[in-house]
């Protein structure tokens, strides 16, 4: 019975929850991607992770399969998305793909995604070739499998040790909406260079969102479906960028397939609801007319953990 409940559950999130963790921003916004490569890295990770929910940003992902093997299992990369970030394609090993035969190329993608779909249930839409490479057979290999190619704009080149100034010249040197930025999240220098880029921009009302290429609209059902019984349960939520200034997601526990788990929703710093899921495994609850940073927790109904974090966000609404 509760395998059949967590197979209706997801058929549900199908529809209910399509893509259901992008925050929603104004069109006047201008927006930077923030992607980040070749993680994930034991100690640098968590704390971009960290700087980027103190900015109310999320980013996209870009980790090769073999770093996953080694330091994140489906709980990591599970918490990652339920904070509102995406995740890419990045290869298995991170080779110069040019020197590889195009079944060799092939077999990189196809062993990367697998190592992000055991963690999370789906498949990676988009990648990343290392060093940027692009030639016909690339493009060729990428295409066959579905994947769509992601390129940068600024690149602020963290291996230079460039100082948070200089970095942050050269990505205004590139500044327009809709540019993406790429930064790793195994060097150190990225972290002083992150909270540079996303003071200065925050402060001038840029959103700093997921890549939407990044996302498929399946995902909420896919990830609840690879769940089992003693799993942390996951989720995502957004703004909806028309009707009351709300919030509105969705959580799902294999512990309790059925719904009502508990929701707790802060608004800047206090807490302002706690409600349940429904049947379908959503929630809403509509937010005071001046608000700032959203906090979403889901509580755990099954072994004795952390309540799952839903992460931190600001309404893409302008203060009142």
């Amino acid at each position: 019975m509760r395998r059949l409940l967590a197979v209706l559950a997801a058929a549900t999130l199908a529809v209910v929850a399509p893509g259901g963790e992008v925050a929603g921003s104004p069109s006047s916004a201008p927006a930077m991607y923030l992607t980040f490569d070749d993680g994930p890295n034991p100690l640098i990770t968590p704390i971009v992770l960290r700087i980027l929910e103190r900015h109310g940003a999320q980013a996209t992902f870009f980790p090769t399969g073999r770093t996953l093997d080694l330091f994140w299992g489906d709980e990591e990369v599970q918490d990652l998305l339920d904070r509102g970030h995406a995740i890419g394609n990045h290869t298995w090993s991170h080779p110069t793909l040019s020197t590889l035969w195009w079944t060799e190329v092939r077999d990189q993608f196809i062993r990367g995604g697998a190592a992000v779909r055991e963690r999370t249930g789906f498949k990676p839409s988009c990648a990343r070739v290392p060093y940027g490479e692009q030639d016909p057979g690339i493009t060729a290999v990428l295409d066959g499998l579905g994947l769509a190619l992601v390129d940068w704009q600024a690149d602020p080149q963290e291996w230079r040790s460039p100082s948070r100034e200089e970095a942050l010249a050269h990505v205004q040197r590139w500044e327009e909406d809709g540019m993406v930025v790429l930064l790793h999240d195994r060097k150190w220098q990225t972290l002083g260079i992150l909270e540079a880029i996303l003071e200065h921009y925050g402060d001038r009302g840029w959103v700093f969102p997921p890549l939407p290429e990044c996302r498929t609209d399946d995902e909420a059902a896919m990830r609840s479906a690879a769940r089992v019984a003693g799993d942390s349960p996951i989720g995502g939520f957004e703004f909806p960028r028309s009707g009351p200034r709300s919030v509105r997601g969705w959580a799902y526990d294999p512990d309790r397939p059925e719904g009502g788990l508990e929701v707790s929703v802060s608004v800047d710093g206090h807490s302002f609801e706690t409600l349940r899921t429904g049947t379908d495994q959503g929630f809403s609850s509509s937010l005071p007319h001046t608000v700032g940073r959203v906090c979403v927790w889901v509580g755990n109904e099954g072994l004795p953990r952390e309540d799952a974090f839903l992460g931190c966000r600001t309404p893409p609404w302008p203060l009142d």
